[in-house]
């Protein structure tokens, strides 16, 4: 199977519009926004965006990963198609009844919430909204043209909002509000689009049920690197002053938005890998090693660029108040070199060959030793602590996902390990 066709590449391109508008045209509002709002509003703002994306996390629940390699499987199949894209729907609706009554209680049990609930709101909105769409359906059916025009449309005029609304640090909670109203027309949009592709019935508690199981593995996955990814912001200033936060904020904003240039050619190459859990293993290696090469490269040039640009990068887009973010970004911009392995070994091998158990050990091993290193280290290191943890983590889960390959390189596929049907 060819990795590289014309489709992967117009996907590819489809998915880089779309990241740019969810997360570069963010980065672009930064040296506006850090002005604007000051480190004090900023770091609120990236407290609650940091624990409205965890919370997002049990709405989407793994579907951007199980949804897409369940709908990669069934293109041939509309019948199938579309139980599959009814049951994840109702599932996320649920799960997001689920999510507000978890927000409402850090609402409770967070003093910085309790005394901000309109910016918690919102952005849990903001968040909920991205959550909610379904762009994964039409990853996995390799048909993201029109879905993509659409979202990168409606998320520049969100962008565009930002600009014209905030003026102050009392202007934090319109940031989240422009971007999540964006972001909501873009999923009942893209909703309306895949309806059209195939029906939207009523599944039935089974069919919901069967994409929770599907969704489950990745949920966990999700959910465990999270703890040391996104959530790096939140968990910091559970331990130093809202000023902090914003200097690693405005860090991990730049260093993510590196590391996030890989994520659309993991996702367009995703489906491919996907479909080949059944060809020989030679096959699947040499496929693999293309990958890598193509992956690492990429990674390795981003990280470049990161670590050597960070004093130009943060003078530009974070301005002079933030001198303290240039050596957080010369350690968080590793991460794009190291990710670009992780992403290959464990999204282009284990989870198309069924074995998401030994990746989703992998990675609620690197959670324990990163909450363990957070606890241990950022109390006494500050924000230069957690950026040498998260990147220490994700060097832990490269080698771990490397040995994991070869003892699993020459094991061929069994096929119960693999999903079923909705």
């Amino acid at each position: 199977m060819r990795l590289l066709s014309p489709q992967v590449l117009r996907n590819a391109a489809a998915l880089y519009g779309v990241h740019v508008v969810t997360y570069a045209l963010p980065l672009l509002t930064t040296p506006f926004l850090a002005r604007t709002l000051g480190p004090g509003a900023w770091g609120a703002l990236a407290v609650a965006q940091a624990f409205a994306l965890l919370v997002a996390l049990l709405i989407e629940f793994g579907f951007d990963l199980s949804g897409t390699r369940e709908a990669a499987r069934r293109q041939d199949d509309p019948a199938s198609l579309s139980a599959l894209l009814s049951g994840v729907t109702l599932a996320k609706l649920l799960l997001t009844a689920a999510a507000a009554l978890l927000t409402l209680a850090a609402q409770q049990w967070i003093p910085a919430f309790r005394e901000q609930p309109l910016l918690l709101w919102v952005t849990f909105g903001w968040a909920a909204a991205q959550a909610l769409n379904v762009m994964w359906f039409f990853q996995g059916v390799e048909d993201l043209t029109r879905v993509s025009t659409l979202d990168i449309g409606l998320k520049v005029a969100g962008t565009v909002a930002v600009f014209l609304t905030v003026g102050g640090p009392d202007d934090a909670w319109l940031v989240p509000a422009a971007q999540g109203a964006a972001a909501l027309a873009s999923a009942a949009a893209c909703l309306t689009l895949a309806a059209r592709h195939v029906p939207l019935t009523w599944p039935g508690w089974p069919a919901v049920t069967d994409a929770l199981r599907l969704g489950a593995s990745m949920f966990v996955f999700r959910a465990a690197s999270s703890v040391y990814a996104s959530s790096a912001a939140f968990l910091l200033g559970l331990f130093v002053a809202p000023q902090l936060v914003g200097y690693y904020a405005g860090a991990d904003r730049i260093a993510r938005a590196f590391q996030g240039l890989l994520s659309p050619l993991h996702r367009a190459l995703f489906p491919r890998y996907a479909r080949m859990a059944h060809v020989p293993l030679s096959e699947a290696r040499a496929a693999l090693a293309s990958g890598l090469r193509l992956m690492l490269g990429a990674g390795l040039l981003l990280s470049l660029c990161a670590v050597l640009g960070a004093p130009l990068l943060v003078q530009v887009l974070l301005g002079p108040a933030y001198a303290e973010s240039v050596p957080l970004l010369r350690v968080l911009g590793l991460l794009p070199a190291v990710i670009a392995v992780n992403m290959v070994l464990g999204l282009f091998w284990l989870l198309p060959r069924g074995l998401d158990l030994a990746f989703n050990l992998t990675i609620l091993g690197a959670a324990a030793l990163n909450a363990a290193l957070v606890v241990w280290l950022v109390p006494r290191g500050g924000p230069l602590a957690m950026a040498g943890a998260v990147v220490t983590t994700e060097l832990a889960v490269m080698v771990v996902l490397t040995l994991t390959y070869a003892l699993t390189r020459r094991v061929p596929v069994r096929a119960d390990t693999l999903g079923r049907p909705a």
